[in-house]
């Protein structure tokens, strides 16, 4: 099994001297997310000419990047709702556009200058999940100042979502070393933790179900039983090439949400309900009978009608 260091000295030697931009739009020659300008002269360098060469295999990869940031008032604007970030208008160019999303975030969002902060933000959102969808290591340290300076909830929560696509241990540390300097139930640790959805992996389950297990408020319990359903959810494991931790991470999932549901009442409950039956692990029917073992007539009760969910799992 693959292990993570959440010590907060591999935080601070993994991520790089990144800050972030404001929310206000500036010159369009600044990043959608980021402020290469404290890059040390060396990264600086070294991701510029990689740009470069990825500019000269791909220049129309690069252009179409420029041109949806051109377009990111109207396109926000078109939207089904305000603020939907753009990221559909990127994922479509597939993995060789790392460099132009990059160059995009980093160096220049090829935004107008006069971008009105709503569409700013569904083109810095747009970026960061585009980036994660492609899921190469190279991008974790453009992904870890957000975490660690972010002020604006949803840059936090795309941030993490986003390392959570990428799932290296390196980039599973950043998470949960995240959530360790995070104050506990504050909008921040909410966010990264949400992000943690995608995380497929044992390691996270075992993070996420431990987090659980120190008495969250009931706002962070529903974020953490919704990410655990995701890390555990049997359909994404099927579309996975890699399933050695698979069994694991499901079989983890589900004990933390069936104590869930028996600790846990109102929202989380039923959240908990609808996780387990996303996950959908075999050992479940058995962890509902263990927990009925000496419940209140009540909680027999809520567990008999969680066996019957289970039982007609409409998923399946």
């Amino acid at each position: 099994m693959r292990t993570m260091n959440i010590a907060r000295k591999s935080f601070a030697g993994i991520a790089l001297s990144l800050a972030l931009l404001g929310m206000s739009t500036t010159a369009s020659a600044a990043g959608a997310g980021l402020d290469a300008s404290v890059l040390p002269k060396a990264t600086q360098q070294e991701l510029r000419t990689e740009i470069e060469k990825a500019r000269a295999a791909t220049p129309e990869l690069f252009k179409a990047v420029a041109d949806v940031a051109a377009r990111a008032k109207e396109l926000e604007a078109g939207a089904r709702a305000r603020g939907i970030p753009l990221t559909m208008h990127f994922k479509p160019l597939g993995n060789r556009a790392l460099y132009p999303l990059i160059d995009a975030l980093v160096f220049d969002s090829h935004a107008p200058a006069d971008l009105p902060p709503i569409a700013a933000s569904a083109l810095r959102l747009g970026l960061i999940e585009a980036v994660g969808s492609i899921r190469d290591p190279r991008a974790i340290p453009l992904l870890t100042k957000p975490l660690e300076l972010g002020r604006d909830g949803k840059t936090v929560r795309a941030s993490s979502e986003a390392l959570a696509r990428i799932g290296t241990d390196d980039a599973l540390t950043l998470l949960t070393t995240a959530v360790a300097l995070a104050t506990p139930d504050s909008d921040r640790e909410r966010a990264i933790l949400a992000g943690m959805h995608d995380a497929r992996r044992e390691s996270a389950a075992h993070f996420l179900a431990k987090r659980l297990e120190q008495t969250p408020d009931g706002e962070t319990a529903r974020v953490i039983v919704k990410s655990l359903g995701g890390v555990g959810n049997s359909w994404a494991w099927k579309t996975l090439s890699d399933q050695r931790e698979a069994s694991a991470t499901r079989a983890i999932a589900a004990n933390a949400l069936v104590d869930a549901y028996v600790r846990f009442g109102g929202e989380v409950r039923e959240q908990a309900a609808k996780a387990i039956l996303v996950v959908d692990d075999a050992s479940t029917p058995t962890l509902i009978a263990q927990a009925r073992k000496g419940a209140s007539t009540d909680i027999a009760a809520a567990l008999d009608a969680l066996d019957r969910r289970f039982a007609a799992n409409p998923i399946r």
